[in-house]
């Protein structure tokens, strides 16, 4: 089995990890020798009813909660895709402050969602 780099990052409507949601996930697959494998992902969340995303988020990212809206997927769709992407064998996910933010954003997200 070859190992494959993940490289991920979220967007996300605030900085708080166990309360502000995300916005946008974007990741791409490389090699060992950083060349691509297969296509890149990008998608958007749809926001919850019950949540309201920090303004300076918005400003700061530039996504709104009615893009998401619009072009988002459900956020049990959105955690299920981004497991898919880890969970592949052989999988290495990197990315900047992915210890500290990206990975409590992930582990929040399947908390909340039974992942």
């Amino acid at each position: 089995m070859a190992h494959t780099f993940f490289w991920h990052d979220y967007e996300t409507f605030g900085a708080n990890v166990r309360r502000d949601r995300p916005a946008q996930f974007a990741g791409i697959r490389t090699d060992a020798d950083l060349n691509e494998v297969g296509e890149p992902v990008m998608f958007y969340c749809r926001p919850a009813n019950d949540f309201l995303p920090q303004p300076q988020a918005c400003l700061i990212t530039g996504i709104t909660p009615q893009l998401c809206m619009e072009r988002g997927i459900p956020e049990y769709q959105f955690a299920a895709r981004i497991e898919q992407a880890l969970a592949e064998p052989g999988t290495i996910g990197v990315g900047y402050n992915t210890i500290r933010f990206d990975d409590e954003i992930t582990r929040f997200m399947f908390w909340r969602n039974l992942i």
